[in-house]
């Protein structure tokens, strides 16, 4: 693509951070405000495609993190969810948000209060749908309330933010068992939507698995969070390598435990857990054991269980274990708390025509998420096993859209609560500092109780100064030739972060020097848009 006197190249494709994220939140726009100090439009920014932007802000794995360009360009991504959750402390009270649809007259049964749930809840009440939803326990949230723990994630933000969706007029029932769905469909609902996530720990099954002092690690979380004892001894093994592992370890620690340490029959590598969060479990002081894989449980004593393990080792035929003869050992812990699944009792479909799955999860159209009998529809853990939040989000959008279509509206939810002018102040210069996501507790200070682990951004300055290492990926990068004056800084800015050398017949910005005085800009088919070149540019020439 060649560009002389004045014009502008339009990005080929959304940005990377917008196609990471399972919701699509416009992140770039949002983070575009916070740069500007307007925190409340960045928050109803954030609003547009999700109802929970504090909770998101605490407790997302921010995949878009992942696949933000400054990451795969330079140094570090941007403090994304950080500045989410920043800008929804700040903006909180007056944000903004579509208003409610005039009533349809129809009815749509919820059940599950977990974050697909509230969603699809949410967005069917804006489209003018009554709405109700059932929850078994006595507070509603689901895993956000009873899976994830206090230090990652608050009650306060969570009864704010649960407080904020209810009011659009949902009514909420709580400790509301569904024992049949053909009960349910008795109520007369125009649709229902099954969202009840998966509750339970999967059965450990190894000879010693019911002995006491063996816990399961969903409901040991559960209970912790409901603030009812638990008892743990001072030697505690995790079993599991993924999030609810790691969650039970670190919350062991805080519960007293002076040594804690999981299990893990594969490597560091492939553990389905958060990294950061095996990470920072590694500096609170929870013990890893990778290869090793229990076999048997045995009660030594009143307190005190053996656990005779043996390591294992990857096949040579790809991700197949195999055990290592000769490997067997025991050790000895007071606690062991099992994390090696979850699962969901679907015997409440019994006598309807909805379809499971051996893996005990239900059958959903991927894009409609209907079920196998009409009218009723089923989203998040319940349909994919145990995901994200922002992946549970993203299917209660998708639900509310079908659901509505199904009771014959247009299914659209989107809507652009602020706008946003089209010019924007260039940001020129060095664009990726040093990445700042706010402070954290000391770690020896964690393990003294459930105080929130990542105390976030102390100023906005630090927030406004993070959200300007943008690069800006959605926006045209504009081309003004007559300020060239040909110095090569944005081809050799190019190369460097694309191919290691400063080269610039290797960038995908070119310049064309002219003897008549106005250069000519070209950019390549690998042009990704990433806008090094913009920020590089000492003279304007190049600008976003």
């Amino acid at each position: 693509m060649e560009l002389r006197g004045l014009g502008h190249k339009e990005p080929k494709e959304r940005p990377h951070c917008v196609q990471a994220c399972p919701a699509g939140i416009d992140i770039p726009r949002y983070i575009r405000f916070i740069g500007e100090g307007k925190f409340d439009e960045a928050l109803s920014v954030i609003r547009e495609k999700i109802p929970f932007p504090s909770i998101c802000g605490y407790a997302c794995p921010h995949p878009c993190e992942e696949a933000c360009q400054a990451n795969r360009k330079l140094s570090k991504p941007l403090a994304i969810r950080s500045l989410k959750r920043f800008v929804a402390e700040r903006g909180y009270k007056s944000f903004r948000e579509r208003a409610n649809a005039p009533s349809t007259g129809k009815r749509v049964a919820v059940v599950g209060s977990g974050p697909a749930g509230l969603t699809a809840a949410y967005y069917l009440r804006k489209l003018g749908h009554g709405v109700h939803v059932y929850e078994s326990l006595p507070k509603p949230g689901g895993m956000m309330r009873f899976g994830i723990p206090r230090f990652v994630l608050s009650s306060d933000v969570l009864d704010r933010e649960i407080e904020a969706i209810l009011s659009v007029g949902i009514e909420l029932k709580l400790n509301t068992v569904l024992s049949k769905l053909t009960d349910l469909k008795k109520e007369g609902d125009d649709a229902i939507l099954l969202a009840n996530g998966l509750q339970a720990g999967k059965e450990l099954f190894l000879p010693g698995a019911h002995l006491d002092g063996v816990l399961v690690g969903l409901a040991f979380l559960r209970e912790v969070n409901m603030g009812q004892p638990v008892k743990i001894g001072q030697r505690v093994a995790v079993i599991g390598g993924g999030n609810v592992a790691i969650d039970a370890a670190r919350t062991a620690l805080r519960l007293g435990a002076q040594e804690v340490t999981v299990l893990y029959r594969r490597s560091r590598e492939e553990m389905p857990a958060y990294q950061k969060d095996v990470e920072d479990a590694e500096k609170e002081g929870v013990r890893f054991r990778f290869f090793t894989s229990p076999v048997e449980m045995i009660q030594k004593s009143q307190g005190s269980l053996s656990i005779h393990c043996i390591k294992t080792e990857p096949s040579q035929r790809g991700k197949r274990l195999i055990q290592i003869q000769g490997s067997d050992h025991s050790l000895e812990f007071n606690t062991v708390i099992s994390a090696i699944g979850q699962t969901s009792d679907l015997s409440f479909l019994e006598g309807t025509g909805v379809q499971t799955t051996p893996d005990g999860t239900i059958q959903a159209d991927p894009v409609t998420l209907q079920t196998s009998e009409k009218g009723v529809f089923s989203g998040g853990d319940i349909v994919t096993g145990a995901r994200t939040i922002i992946d549970a989000i993203a299917a209660g959008r998708r639900a509310a859209s079908s659901i509505d279509q199904y009771l014959g509206g247009s299914g659209e939810l989107d809507e652009r609560i602020v706008l946003e002018e089209r010019v924007h102040p260039a940001l020129q210069g060095f664009p990726v500092g040093n990445r700042n996501e706010g402070a954290s507790l000391p770690a020896d200070e964690r393990i003294k109780g459930f105080a929130l682990v990542e105390i976030g951004f102390a100023k906005e300055e630090e927030a406004i100064t993070e959200a300007k290492r943008c690069l800006r990926c959605d926006l045209p990068i504009t081309v003004d030739c007559n300020k060239c004056t040909g110095c090569f800084t944005c081809s050799l800015q190019c190369s460097f972060v694309n191919q290691g050398i400063f080269n610039p017949m290797k960038a995908h910005v070119k310049v064309a020097p002219s003897v008549e005085g106005e250069n000519t800009f070209s950019f390549s088919d690998d042009c990704d848009d990433c806008g090094i070149c913009a920020r590089y540019c000492p003279y304007g020439a190049l600008a976003r």
